[in-house]
């Protein structure tokens, strides 16, 4: 029975790593978008979609 559980404790730990990478990501992309309005150019990293 516990081999059952052992699966879905591994897969919402990785879903648990994806979504905080998910949201370091998105506030590099975010803090890279305001210092290239602070600096009013286009940022490298601008064109990238999330």
């Amino acid at each position: 029975m516990r081999s059952i559980f052992t699966p879905l404790r591994t897969l919402r730990e990785n879903l648990r790593q994806i979504n905080t990478a998910v949201n370091a990501s998105r506030e590099f992309s975010e803090a890279s978008r305001t210092r290239g309005d602070a600096k009013n150019s286009v940022g490298p990293l601008s064109g990238i979609p999330l």
